[in-house]
């Protein structure tokens, strides 16, 4: 056997014998009964701040692999919010409220700062959603929780309370 293949086997027996961490899905996403809610929404949402009316906008992209995808207008930071990532994550489905798709989406991002020495944070993004199909629209509540840069995933220790926000979108559609 070469060594590429030996290697290669070595490998494959490694990533098998890996646990699986506890947050994720144990037989794939459970997204089967809102596949209708898969594609790309523009949201908004509308905050105060020092009295004054703030919208921001944002993309949530839900894949039919279980996956999802956030951008935010407000990645470059707020008033007392570090700048931050992209969020990346899971979604599934929660089951059919009156022929909307009732969602749970998880999503993941990091501050930023060219500081090296302001500590930086994972924020884990918890949204719960409904998605109309026929209207094209989303809209829910999403809770946002800091958690240390070395934490893991589902940790329970937060270093800042938690931020919720509402908000509402449409679903990005390419006209032929």
């Amino acid at each position: 056997m070469s060594t590429t293949r030996f290697l290669a086997c070595v490998c494959v027996f490694v990533l098998a014998g890996m646990p699986e961490p506890s947050f994720s899905q144990e037989s794939g996403p459970n997204i089967g009964g809102c596949l209708d809610a898969v594609g790309t929404y523009m949201t908004e949402r509308t905050s105060q701040l020092d009295g004054k009316s703030r919208i921001d906008r944002g993309l949530i992209a839900l894949t039919n692999g279980g996956h999802a995808f956030v951008t935010d207008s407000a990645q470059g930071g707020l008033e007392g919010y570090q700048p931050f990532s992209n969020g990346s994550g899971v979604w599934r489905c929660l089951g059919k409220e009156g022929g909307k798709d009732k969602l749970k989406i998880m999503t993941f991002d990091f501050t930023t700062t060219p500081n090296a020495q302001t500590d930086r944070y994972i924020a884990r993004v918890t949204v719960e959603a409904i998605a109309d199909p026929v209207a094209n629209v989303i809209s829910g509540t999403s809770v946002v929780e800091f958690l240390a840069i070395d934490a893991a995933p589902d940790s329970t220790e937060t270093v800042r309370p938690p931020v919720s926000y509402d908000f509402k979108g449409v679903r990005v559609v390419l006209k032929d």
